[in-house]
């Protein structure tokens, strides 16, 4: 007789991940591992009892699904830490797989990525055609990766645990029009009751000092966080953006409410005289200057978010250029989801920002796209307009 108990849901099948689409959230953490180990290959895969599945790789070769014994994170996963193998073809357990005799892989280092519950379910790996070592400090950054990764599984599978609410059609949004040179508005949509998303901005002189800082987890807890980072961030006002960003790291360590948490940001000091865009991306990458002569620059960085950068990297400045009739329009990855989730929707989103007829214009199309997909994270987007 055929039992009709249906089969116990995977660890793999409760994050949701297996054969998704491409994410933003997950690219950018490989398209930055890649250029910071200089390696041909990083990759979040997600492994099951057969299969692993590429979630996430830089452009090229699209790996798809793959055999578990070709590659080298079927070991991974049963790993308390990272696995390093630094020649392949001179190691028994892999010399012969696919990854190795195919793509011609020598060198491997992986981080198992593990659930609320401790199942290993992906990897965050690293792969070369050359051999080599980790040092010390390369292994650290590493696992700092990891981490980074290993939170957007978790919060995978929390997604898709929870009974999905939909997004309002609108949003709470403010405006600031008596900035000197300059107008700030933005659009915020929790995805219930309290936002993880966080922004503002004040004047100070001629100078305007703006923040947009995205916390890890939805709900009370990362809402007081995202509040207590974003007033924090402005309260240092007089300072250049990385000196706040190390001023309020070195704060964290002794606040619990920051303890296991971490957070993509943007932070900068906009001097309205000089259009001189002074800014420090902790991991957020999706900021971009439209300028007025139709071309347009994405401001990012090799930042880790705050909350994980090893001790011994420093924090990456960067600054930018803008003049009248340019736009700068900052977002929560949230905003993503309401195109195709991945980094080609920040272009859409600034096309989407140049046709419409003004600010609120485009808050009202944004507001809109959230509540017709399937939008499953907070929503906070910030324009700054040079007039």
């Amino acid at each position: 007789m055929t039992s009709l108990t249906p089969e116990p849901e995977s660890a793999v099948d409760r994050t949701g991940l297996l054969d998704s689409p491409p994410e933003e959230r997950f690219d950018r953490i490989t398209r930055l591992a890649r250029e910071v180990f200089d390696v041909d290959y990083a990759l979040v895969n997600i492994v099951d009892d057969d299969e692993v599945y590429t979630k996430s790789q830089p452009p090229g070769p699209r790996f798809g699904r793959t055999p578990r014994e070709a590659v080298f994170c079927g070991e991974t996963v049963k790993q308390d830490g990272i696995l390093e193998v630094g020649d392949a073809t001179q190691d028994d357990r892999f010399r012969d797989i696919a990854s190795v005799t195919e793509y011609g892989m020598r060198f491997y280092a992986g981080f198992p990525l593990r659930t609320d519950d401790g199942d290993a379910v992906g990897t965050l790996c690293l792969l070369d055609g050359d051999a080599r070592a980790l040092d010390d400090a390369q292994r650290r950054t590493l696992e700092q990766f990891g981490r980074w990764a290993q939170a957007e599984v978790r919060q995978s599978e929390a997604t898709a645990d929870a009974a999905a609410a939909p997004a309002e059609a609108a949003g709470d949004r403010t405006e600031d029009t008596d900035a000197d040179g300059v107008r700030v508005a933005s659009l915020a949509i929790p995805h219930g009751v309290v936002s993880g998303d966080s922004s503002g901005w004040q004047q100070v002189g001629g100078r305007v000092v703006l923040t947009l800082a995205d916390v890890m987890g939805k709900g009370a807890a990362a809402g007081a966080v995202a509040d207590a980072l974003l007033s924090a961030l402005q309260a240092r006002r007089d300072m250049d953006p990385v000196q706040a960003m190390l001023s309020v790291e070195d704060e964290a360590l002794t606040d619990g409410r920051y303890r296991d948490v971490f957070a993509t940001v943007f932070h900068a000091v906009v001097d309205a005289a000089t259009g001189t865009v002074d800014f420090v991306d902790a991991g957020h990458g999706l900021t971009l200057v439209l300028h007025a002569d139709g071309s347009s620059e994405r401001l990012d960085s090799r930042n880790l978010p705050l909350g994980l950068r090893p001790a011994d990297v420093v924090w990456e400045p960067g600054r930018v250029r803008v003049g009248r009739g340019d736009l700068i329009v900052s977002v929560s990855d949230g905003a993503l989801d309401a195109y195709d989730s991945t980094l080609e929707s920040l272009r859409m989103i600034g096309d989407d920002l140049r046709a419409a007829a003004d600010t609120g214009g485009f808050f009202d199309e944004l507001a809109l796209k959230v509540s017709t997909h399937a939008v499953d994270d907070d929503v906070t987007a910030v324009v700054l307009s040079v007039h």
